[in-house]
């Protein structure tokens, strides 16, 4: 009797397999990137604290220590001073980018630096010294050794850099809506469903027609000027060579710091 002859069934049984486990080996490195900047975000978000609670919990000042801690995320070569250079850039650009960081300052709130401040000598900042003998009375939500509390929550919408798994992760993430944008339709802030309303990582092109539509409404209509629709705009910078858009997704992260200086403004 002679046996049926098999060969080939190997490679027909990879083709079948080998998508799968494409897959699965790309997620974990994209994954893997992942975790590593929301350890690195982590961080960052501490550092952030720290520096606003030694600058009166100025924003300049919380979105500097942030790229500071963000930069190592950047960084690609060890001991060489250009690279750390280029990477602290990234990360200011980064941090400093509305369509990529979110910093929310929860506590202290505005109604308990506005309750606390008339207890000041100067009548506008949160009382900070000699917090152990101060009454612990709650003004606006809070007493002031818990206003002397900086809490801030970071959100930062990390790129997705492995390809076609980045596309994968985003519409899932996003469901219907990033399926959407993957398909080149664009939405702003306004247009995204109420559930996915200030949560999602707007992409550099969803302000786009915005911005035309604020330029065109300076100009005056007698002169029949205008511009015209731009449906996407160049997202790298040459001279770092930074994609300021791209698939991101957000990951967040909050630090609580004891004021070292006096809060001096309303969050």
């Amino acid at each position: 009797m002679v046996r049926p002859r098999s060969s080939g069934q190997a490679m027909v049984e990879l083709l079948i397999i080998f998508p799968t486990l494409l897959m699965l080996v790309l997620g974990a490195f994209q994954f893997a990137l992942i975790y590593q900047a929301k350890s690195t975000l982590n961080y960052a978000t501490f550092m952030a604290a720290r520096q606003g609670a030694l600058k009166n919990g100025k924003m300049t000042s919380i979105k500097d220590g942030l790229a500071g801690g963000m930069t190592p995320l950047f960084a690609t070569e060890k001991d060489d001073y250009g690279n750390f250079f280029k990477a602290r850039v990234i990360a200011a650009v980064e941090v400093f980018n509305p369509l990529n960081t979110k910093i929310d300052i929860l506590s202290p709130t505005a109604d308990a630096y506005n309750a606390h401040k008339v207890d000041s000598e100067s009548g506008t900042e949160i009382p900070n010294d000699n917090l152990m003998y101060r009454p612990t009375t709650v003004k606006g939500g809070m007493s002031v050794q818990d206003a002397n509390l900086l809490t801030i929550r970071v959100t930062y919408c990390t790129r997705l850099i492995v390809p076609f798994v980045d596309r994968v992760i985003y519409s899932l993430y996003f469901g219907f809506v990033g399926e959407e944008v993957i398909s080149s339709t664009y939405y702003s802030e306004a247009d995204v469903p109420t559930n996915l309303a200030g949560k999602r990582c707007a992409d550099i092109n969803d302000q786009v027609q915005s911005l035309v539509n604020l330029v065109n409404s300076y100009i005056p209509s007698g002169l029949g000027i205008s511009l015209p629709s731009m449906p996407a705009i160049p997202t790298t910078i040459p001279v770092i060579d930074w994609n300021v858009g791209g698939y991101r997704i957000p990951i967040t992260a909050t630090a609580t710091v004891r004021m070292q200086s006096p809060m001096t403004q309303a969050p």
